[in-house]
């Protein structure tokens, strides 16, 4: 286990990662710190980074250097985006900045960055195909890809920030991106099934404002689903804002609240030039894509094949207690979720929640052992999974939850009913008792139990175990949940 920090430079901050990297390309990250100095409106005013500005960047990155050896960082990966490479001065800065604090930068160039932005995205979200749209300082890039292939890329010459202008209207801005954009025509003649990813500052931002406009009741920002209509209404609320009502905009940054009507009109001219009809939010970018590229540099020819298992067997590695059995009970209740199906009826669309669930089942034990499924659910909707949909998220979290079914209340249930629905109420129920069976099925926590064959008689169900040793105690645990096994799935449980 290696503890690694990135230092990223760009137009509008420096950016500190500190995170822990285990064997075999997995990372956790434990800490961050954003620092707001605009170098990029320095050099677009000055033509290069001013003495003012050297000195507030050396400032903080001497500040990084403390927090890099208060937490004992054993690699610093330093970077900087290409706007850099338009001040007349990044020799001399780059070298003040080495001597200083023994930091070296490599610049990026803008086919560097557009790549890390869309392995970043790739890897976070489950879009097979789709278009990126990354509204950044002075860039915007439009990424069209499919099958996790590239097909065309579009780089606007503006962005949130140079669009800032008191002097260019909101208007003016959505007219500018109109005339300047032309699809490439595989776009336009795109199918239905593309789906619009957003990602930066200016795109997360949507999301927070949409999510209060839609009463969301999640507050999750990555793989939120935009409708046109909603962001359209978010839109026309903030257009005529000035800067001390945009302030005040609940989850909008202070630093970035002057620009935030600039880049929501960029997007603007987007949704309308391609006809976008909704958008997902994700918070991954830049920065995810840089850490993959170094953690899982494989990525860099070659996207996770499976970014959930990635997820969850990173979860495993830096949160499961030593003698962990999740892995054991993820294998068994899969091969019950199979068994039982003439019983349960589910479709194979719980399977992701099931595989969430029960790959987490005694989650809740870092807040409480006590009834530590009552609090999986938290940990479970506030962990990091790529991949995941916020349905998943929450059927998984409640399907935990109900391994002791007097978890789960109607009032809370409900607060997701615009998520949820009833169908989904009776598949976490059955979900639970199916995840519940197979912990006890390995309460010994020694995998004894590897596989089952269910026979079903009239109204009863044999569950015959196939053990590598003696299961007798993993079998009578079991078996205390033949009450509970009946009330949901109606049968009688004999376990054998």
């Amino acid at each position: 286990m290696e503890k690694v920090a990135l230092i990223e430079l760009n137009e509008i901050e420096l950016k500190l990662v500190i995170m822990n990297v285990a064997p075999g390309g997995y990372f956790n990250v434990f800490d961050r710190i954003d620092e707001n100095i605009r170098l990029g409106q320095n050099i677009a005013n000055e033509g290069l980074v001013s003495a003012g500005k050297i000195t507030e960047t050396l400032n903080v990155l001497r500040m990084f250097r403390k927090v890099c050896e208060n937490n004992s960082v054993d690699k610093v990966i330093s970077v900087s985006t290409s706007f850099i490479k338009e001040a007349k001065n990044q020799k001399s800065f780059f070298d003040e900045i080495y001597n200083n604090t023994s930091f070296t930068f490599s610049i990026l160039s803008l086919d560097e960055e557009i790549k890390a932005i869309y392995n970043g995205i790739v890897n976070f979200i489950d879009v097979p195909k789709g278009v990126i749209v990354d509204v950044e300082s002075s860039n915007t890039h439009i990424i069209h890809y499919n099958r996790r292939t590239i097909l065309s890329i579009a780089t606007l010459p503006f962005g949130a920030v140079n669009m800032a202008d008191g002097k260019i209207s909101y208007n003016e801005i959505i007219k500018k991106v109109k005339s300047e954009y032309h699809p490439s025509e595989l776009l336009t003649a795109a199918d239905q099934d593309l789906m619009f990813v957003g990602t930066g500052q200016t795109m997360v931002s949507i999301g927070k404002l949409a999510k209060r406009v839609a009463h969301y009741p999640l507050d999750i920002d990555n793989n939120y689903v935009v409708s046109t209509k909603v962001f359209n209404a978010v839109f026309d609320k903030v257009k005529d804002l000035d800067l001390n009502q945009t302030i005040k905009l609940k989850g909008i940054s202070e630093d970035r609240a002057d620009y935030l009507v600039s880049g929501m009109a960029v997007v603007k001219g987007i949704v309308d030039v391609l006809k976008i009809q909704n958008f997902s939010i994700s918070s991954g970018g830049l920065d995810e894509g840089l850490i993959y590229s170094y953690v899982v540099p494989e990525t860099n020819d070659k996207p996770l094949s499976d970014m959930l298992a990635y997820s969850l067997d990173s979860i495993r590695i830096f949160y499961d207690m030593e003698n962990s059995n999740t892995q054991n009970v993820y294998n068994l209740a899969l091969i019950l979720f199979k068994q039982l199906k003439v019983m349960h009826k589910l479709p194979r669309a719980y399977v992701k929640a099931l595989r969430i669930a029960s790959s987490m089942y005694d989650c809740g034990k870092r807040i409480n052992f006590e009834n530590n499924s009552k609090y999986s659910f938290d940990v479970i909707i506030n962990s990091r999974l790529n991949g995941v949909s916020h349905k998943d998220l929450l059927l998984a979290g409640f399907a935990c939850k109900c391994q002791n079914l007097e978890n789960i209340s109607l009032s809370e249930w409900v607060k997701y009913k615009d998520i949820l629905n009833e169908d989904d109420l009776d598949a976490v129920r059955k979900l639970g008792v199916i995840i519940n069976l197979a912990s006890k099925l390995d309460s010994s926590r020694s995998g004894n139990v590897y596989d089952i064959s269910c026979d079903i008689l009239g109204d009863s169900i044999i569950m015959k175990t196939i053990v590598k040793n003696d299961a007798s105690f993993d079998i009578r645990q079991a078996m205390k949940l033949a009450p509970i096994f009946k009330k949901i799935l109606k049968k009688n449980l004999q376990i054998i």
